[in-house]
């Protein structure tokens, strides 16, 4: 017997409200409440100098100072819609933020750090002859050290014999085997970058109603279609369309060239006080949406009114930030700060 997978897509199917959707559905949030918006957008490429070069940062700022700034954050400067309603959701109850940078301990031996301070020195100092002769001054010092390159070539030929009948030695192996030593470390703590920023919004939604019932599962629906890929997407009318300033709808037909898919869509997540983002809380730069999860059961038991529909759905939420923040982009006042 033949079985015939039933592909349920239903893709013409429009949401019950295309500007917006909103749980609760009955609820006026930008009036005085606290709550989250998302808002969709195309994914703009970072690279693909849409503007002609004419860097402007996000908050408009021209200034010399800020350059390198605005054009590592130009791509954010203008978006086109990505077709999809906007999302009105409560506050969640864990929001928080983090920030961190990365640092790690770097062990330089006496050679290397004698070399680096020289090389400080060198590139601080207004005599050029005095530079040289501190060049000059670590390379001898290294020259002073050997032990320990007589120890790193012993080192090397035995990691060199076939069989690793040598076994799988170090600098510091052979300076401990045969004169009980091993190099001074010097650590020092060491800047090494930074990560984009992650966030998780986790929601829990209870219709009243068959109305609100369909709002929930168009906000699952609307995430889930901005998270994914796009088959038959073209490189060239994607930029064309960018150049040209198109808005494609979310519903409009592929270029049905099945050798791309387009990337998904991103997401622009704010936290907001009536109609003003929120003075007091951390805003996000555009997000890529890393996840979305949609529980039927959230209270452990499956369980649907009538028409099939879930008594209560939960929605976790996962984004990544597209862009870094930089220390100059923190500011203090009331119009929202990264």
């Amino acid at each position: 017997m033949t079985v015939k997978f039933n592909l349920i897509g239903n893709r013409s199917s429009k949401p019950v409200n295309a500007q917006r959707l909103s749980y609760p559905s009955d609820k006026v949030y930008e009036s005085h409440t606290d709550y989250v918006k998302f808002r969709f957008v195309k994914y703009k490429p970072p690279f693909a100098n849409i503007d002609g070069g004419n860097y402007v940062g996000i908050d408009g700022n021209k200034s010399k100072g800020d350059e390198s700034l605005n054009i590592y954050n130009n791509s954010l400067t203008q978006f086109i819609s990505a077709g999809l309603p906007d999302i009105f959701m409560y506050m969640p109850e864990d929001i928080q933020t983090e920030y961190g940078a990365e640092w790690g301990g770097k062990g330089f031996t006496n050679t290397g750090a004698g070399m680096l301070r020289a090389a400080g020195t060198a590139a601080n100092a207004d005599n050029a002859v005095t530079a040289a002769g501190s060049l000059a001054q670590g390379f001898g010092n290294m020259m002073q050290r050997g032990p320990a390159l007589v120890a790193d070539g012993i080192a090397h030929a035995m990691n060199s014999l076939p069989g690793k009948i040598g076994g799988a030695v170090d600098l510091n192996d052979v300076l401990g085997g045969i004169g009980g030593v091993i190099l001074n470390p010097n650590a020092e703590l060491m800047f090494t970058g930074f990560e984009l920023r992650n966030f998780n919004l986790q929601f829990k939604m209870s219709p009243r109603d068959a109305e609100e019932a369909k709002h929930v599962r168009d906000i699952c629906t609307t995430f889930k279609r901005a998270s994914l890929p796009r088959i038959g997407s073209s490189p060239g009318n994607t930029i064309n369309n960018w150049m040209k300033g198109d808005a494609a709808d979310g519903e409009s037909a592929p270029d049905n060239n099945s050798n791309f898919i387009g990337i998904p869509n991103m997401c622009i997540v704010s936290f907001m006080k009536g109609g003003k983002v929120h003075p007091f809380l951390t805003q996000y730069k555009p997000c890529a949406i890393s996840s979305v999860s949609i529980g039927y059961t959230p209270d452990g038991q499956y369980s649907t009114y009538t028409d099939g529909s879930p008594v209560a759905t939960s929605l976790g939420l996962s984004f990544k930030e597209s862009k870094l923040v930089y220390s100059n982009e923190i500011s203090y006042g009331e119009d929202g700060s990264f």
